[in-house]
């Protein structure tokens, strides 16, 4: 199963809507702990994101993850090369 931007829902409505990231943060909690339930069923779910929320606990059901974030071994398939960043991007001129 591949989440991409699981983050969204939340990032969206920080410093506007309160409530609303609030509220999506409660759906999204539901979601993952209904994906635990479905483990067994589950060989891999990939999970993308560009923020690390760590204190709105919606993965806390979820205890079995592995954080790729800075892992060399999985940057060729799920990270940004330096030679890719400087090739795709110029640099911020004043």
């Amino acid at each position: 199963m591949l989440i991409g931007e699981y983050d969204k829902p939340i990032i969206d409505h920080i410093g506007k809507e309160t409530d609303k990231a609030l509220e999506n943060r409660d759906v999204m909690k539901v979601f993952y702990s209904i994906l635990k339930d479905a483990a067994p069923h589950l060989k891999l779910v990939f999970v993308t994101g560009v923020s690390k929320f760590s204190r709105v606990s919606i993965f806390s059901d979820l205890n079995n993850l592995t954080d790729l974030t800075t892992d060399q071994h999985f940057g060729g398939i799920c990270g940004i090369s330096e030679e890719e960043l400087e090739s795709y991007f110029t640099k911020e001129v004043d």
